[in-house]
């Protein structure tokens, strides 16, 4: 893409589509935390069986869980913010007014678009590389064990 199309498209990002610029933050915060989320739950298996907690697995399980949730469902709200912003630009338009107004309003109206789109893929690659698989692993494996716990019998430790 040509340097001309990121220059106009930054500037709105802190201005009239800064609400998708802080979801971007927030989505980005996440991450971050579902990556020290798995690793206390990583961390918990890790342990010798002597020093482990089972409360401390059910609780960093359920914190995994929640913020790997609210984390996936942040990526699936960027497509929406954009339409929202289009809407938002188009509802704007003076159509009784200069061509000027129209041209802003609806460049506006495609920028928000734009930056739903491309901070949907990024973090939809980001999850992919980063998140999807320690969280879900880790997710699954505590699972796993805390079924067996409750059915003596059903798994063995090494299985899991």
């Amino acid at each position: 893409m040509k340097p001309e199309f990121w220059g106009k498209m930054f500037p709105h990002l802190f201005s009239a589509d800064w609400y998708i610029g802080g979801w971007a933050l927030l989505t980005g915060v996440l991450l971050f935390v579902v990556r020290l989320k798995a690793r206390d739950v990583q961390h918990w298996f890790s342990e010798s069986p002597s020093e482990r907690s089972l409360n401390a697995l059910i609780n960093s399980r359920r914190r995994l869980s929640i913020f790997y949730t609210l984390f996936t469902t942040c990526i699936s709200i960027f497509p929406l913010l954009g339409m929202f912003g289009t809407v938002k630009a188009l509802v704007g338009l003076d159509l009784t007014g200069e061509m000027e107004g129209v041209k802003q309003h609806f460049f506006e109206a495609l920028t928000s678009t734009a930056w739903g789109i491309i901070f949907a893929v990024i973090f939809k690659v980001l999850h992919a590389a980063f998140a999807a698989h320690d969280a879900e692993e880790m997710l699954a494996k505590s699972g796993r064990f805390l079924d067996a716990r409750e059915r003596p019998g059903a798994a063995r430790q090494e299985d899991l």
